[in-house]
């Protein structure tokens, strides 16, 4: 017979318990580790468009507003793109076009008549001289800000091209929100423009806090495309 084991005897025994292994951390949870802390740099607004001067306010009027941010240090180089304007039925279509500092526009003339662009704005003035049916010349757009254009031939015919210098923009959604992503974190300035009304501007400081901006809309309705090449 064996004699009976002792309370330390059974214990070392026993089989050992052994904590089950952590999982390695897989590229889909350090993926959305780094989105949540980019994220954090986000800034979230909300905009009010008030009518006035007999105007109306729409839902495209939400969607025709471009809000950037330009920061006050690093890098904000916007991302070219190519894009096009028509001249037709004696107009430009569309007649406001906002585009991202360095693109290219290519002005086409889809009427049978024979038109021009140019532009005398300082310091962004260019003529493409004059156009005839189905016709395209492209210019590049290096300085940021507003342009406005017209034609030599139909002088009633006014557009403009919004330049813009960053890459931190976005646009509204029709009930007035917006959010802005992976901005750096530094103070900088943010900008509101709607081809219906006067530009605005607020200073963003650290930390971001959600935004609030109203823009008066008076002036009349204008065929409008946005594409800001997708910084946001």
């Amino acid at each position: 017979m064996h004699a009976p084991q002792t309370a330390r005897e059974s214990a070392a025994t026993q089989p050992k318990r052994v904590a089950p292994a952590r999982p390695a951390a897989t590229e889909q949870t350090t993926t959305a580790k780094k989105s949540v802390a980019q994220d954090s740099h986000a800034l979230n607004g909300t905009l009010q468009l008030k009518a006035a001067g007999g105007q109306h306010v729409s839902a495209a009027d939400f969607a025709n507003t471009v809000v950037y941010f330009v920061p006050s240090t690093g890098d904000a180089r916007p991302r070219p793109g190519t894009y096009t304007v028509y001249t037709h039925n004696r107009d430009f279509d569309p007649a406001w076009l906002a585009i991202p500092e360095g693109s290219t526009v290519t002005f086409t003339n889809l009427d049978q008549v024979t038109h021009n662009v140019f532009s005398v704005t300082p310091g962004a003035g260019f003529d493409l001289g004059y156009q005839s049916a189905g016709q395209s010349d492209p210019h590049r757009f290096d300085q940021p800000g507003m342009v406005l254009i017209s034609c030599h031939v139909h002088r009633y015919m006014k557009g403009g091209v919004l330049v813009v210098p960053s890459r931190y923009v976005t646009t509204v959604s029709a009930n007035g929100h917006f959010r802005l992503r992976h901005l750096p974190h530094v103070s900088g300035t943010l900008y509101f423009w709607n081809p219906r009304s006067q530009a605005a501007t607020q200073q963003i400081a650290l930390p971001f806090s959600a935004v609030r901006q109203q823009l008066v809309i008076d002036q009349p309705s204008v065929k409008t495309q946005i594409d800001v090449g997708g910084g946001s």
